[in-house]
């Protein structure tokens, strides 16, 4: 909030413009302008936030400003029965469009979205009888309250209204557990499977809230022209909204405000330069991609936070002692909170799985016991990582059985373990890059937390109660791990071992019955690696079963019950460390066969 207090008093000041000079044409474009915020907005959900490109968001106004203006001028509904009935129809229309998502990168999708304007636009012209044709609807009338009708400065003041309305709910989306989860499946679709986050879930969220705010823009749209045609929705018109978003800033709240101002209002204000609008244009997203490449919010938010950093006192007793105390976290264990119900054991039977022609696991039987810290190791390619990716469900094995305690999750998802109680540290850290180390944090808890939609969105009584909660117990974790200093800094910010320490905080948020570690010592110091081995045996005390997939053989020694070793996709041996670890088998797998 205070990072967007500057843009939202820009806003204001913008919206008090057309209010005091009272030329009506200002505040028919402040109003335009004000209306394509609303829909940028739900693109900034799509794009910034979730990472779905799209190029039909001018299709989707259509559709919600020819569902208004069809109910009031043909029908002589009111606008606010016929608003929610467009909102309802682009959000369901939104959703349509989101199906390909499920299977197709987000490039894909725009060129599929952008078919979908394309095929809109058609249809505008084709359905004449309804639409209108070429000549469209005219005669829509202005929103009325009893038998007044609203003026152009009250519908400027209705449509700002929504905008604030629209803030707060994003706001409260973007910092709940919906907004980790949709930022997870931009940056990291397995870590977010891994956390409990259903990509596909949050993919046909993210498009019905971008459906739901372009047929309300559309709406508002119809009521404001008074009359809509196809004219209005053409392809540059779709690609204006994407330009808002990524000028003003992707996945910023003030984003779409920003872009709008520059990109719409001041274009339109600066009416002597309009033969020169597509070099301005031009010139300034070539500046800006090079330069601002998160765009005007995004460029702003990076060079306050290099003033922060060049007015930090380079040398003082206080920034030693904090480093101090984030070196001295290896001397004891993080807190490690207890699991969410007993530990699960693992049971694999006659795992297979092939790659093409590389068989990566040939006929895997293994038994992990719960509450054990169990070690796999083995050289590279031997097939470890395949193996956790399988228990984990990442992977679905192409033969054999899966069992989870005494449930088959063969066919089961990641998310649906997640649930469970299975959580993930991967080999290379998977982060919200952009996101803080306490947002990183509390997207573990994902699978925990019970607040639904509704409560989330309105940030009821409930859903605060519940988040302060977690808030305090990601904290005491990033304490517990050095971190909680810089609990606000981005986790991009970090260096690699503090990197994997977080990760290993996240994976504790979760509170696991299962935890499932691919090299955790990767990267570490030598204090790092003391603390991690404590930390280790501090969660298998808890009662958290642990796999470890490790290389480094000192650690796996220190803190493994049993040990497995792996090759070339066939298990070699198992049992306690010591035995496992003298197997000639395996001594001659590390150092090769004596001459």
């Amino acid at each position: 909030m205070r990072r967007t207090v500057p843009w939202l008093a820009l806003l204001a000041a913008a919206a008090a413009l057309p209010l005091v000079s009272g030329d009506p044409t200002i505040t028919y474009l402040a109003t335009t302008a004000a209306i394509y915020v609303v829909v940028g907005t739900g693109l900034n959900i799509m794009f910034g936030y979730t990472g779905q490109v799209s190029l039909g968001q001018g299709a989707l106004v259509a559709v919600g400003a020819y569902a208004t203006g069809i109910l009031m001028a043909d029908h002589g509904w009111t606008f606010w029965a016929a608003a929610p009935v467009a909102v309802v129809v682009t959000a369901g229309a939104g959703t349509l469009m989101a199906l390909p998502a499920f299977r197709l990168s987000s490039w894909y999708i725009a060129l599929v979205t952008l078919g979908a304007a394309m095929a809109v636009r058609s249809l505008l012209v084709e359905f004449e009888g309804l639409t209108g044709g070429w000549s469209g609807l005219v005669g829509i009338p202005r929103p009325s309250f009893g038998s007044r009708e609203l003026g152009e400065r009250d519908v400027l003041w209705m449509v700002l209204v929504v905008n604030v309305v629209l803030f707060v709910m994003v706001r409260n989306i973007v910092g709940s557990r919906l907004g980790r989860g949709m930022m997870a499946v931009r940056d990291a679709p397995e870590m977010a499977r891994s956390v409990g986050v259903g990509p596909a879930r949050m993919k046909l969220f993210a498009f019905a809230c971008g459906g739901a705010t372009a047929g309300m823009g559309g709406a508002l749209l119809a009521v404001h022209h008074g009359l809509v045609t196809p004219d209005d929705f053409t392809l540059d018109f779709s690609i204006l909204f994407l330009l808002v978003v990524i000028i003003g800033g992707a996945a910023r709240l003030a984003g779409p405000v920003i872009g709008t101002l520059l990109f719409f209002a001041l274009p339109e204000l600066l009416t002597g330069l309009a033969e020169w609008r597509g070099l301005i244009y031009g010139a300034a997203l070539l500046v800006l991609m090079v330069y601002a490449p998160q765009g005007i919010a995004g460029g702003w938010d990076k060079l306050r936070a290099r003033r922060r950093k060049g007015r930090a006192p380079a040398a003082t007793p206080a920034t030693g002692a904090a480093e101090d105390t984030a070196e001295d976290v290896a001397e004891d264990a993080a807190e490690v909170g207890p699991p969410r119900g007993e530990p699960l054991g693992v049971e694999l039977s006659g795992v297979r799985k092939s790659f093409g022609g590389v068989h990566a696991l040939q006929g895997i039987d293994l038994t992990i016991e719960p509450g054990k810290v169990h070690a796999i190791v083995g050289p590279n390619g031997s097939g470890k990582t395949t193996l956790l990716n399988v228990i984990s469900r990442l992977l679905r094995q192409d033969a054999g059985r899966v069992l989870l305690g005494a449930e088959d999750v063969s066919r089961a998802t990641a998310e649906r373990l997640a649930r469970r109680g299975v959580a993930r540290v991967f080999q290379t850290p998977r982060l919200l890059g952009a996101s803080s180390l306490r947002d990183n944090v509390l997207l573990g808890a994902y699978a925990r937390e019970r607040a639904g939609g509704p409560a989330t969105v309105l940030r009821l009584p409930r859903a605060r109660r519940e988040r302060a909660e977690l808030v305090l117990e990601a904290d005491r974790l990033l304490a517990g791990h050095g971190l909680a200093r810089r609990a606000e800094e981005e986790a991009a910010a970090l260096p690699h071992g503090e990197q994997r320490l977080l990760e290993v905080a996240r994976a504790l948020m979760a509170r696991p019955r299962l935890l499932l570690m691919d090299e955790p010592a990767a990267g570490l110091t030598p204090r790092e690696l003391e603390a991690l081995g404590r930390l280790i045996r501090a969660i298998r005390d808890a009662g958290t079963t642990v796999v470890l997939v490790e290389h480094h053989i000192e650690l796996v020694a220190n803190v493994a019950d049993v040990v497995t070793v792996l090759d070339r996709g066939r298990l070699v041996t198992s049992g306690a460390p010591e035995e496992a670890l003298g197997d000639a088998r395996v001594v001659e797998l590390y150092l090769g066969a004596p001459a």
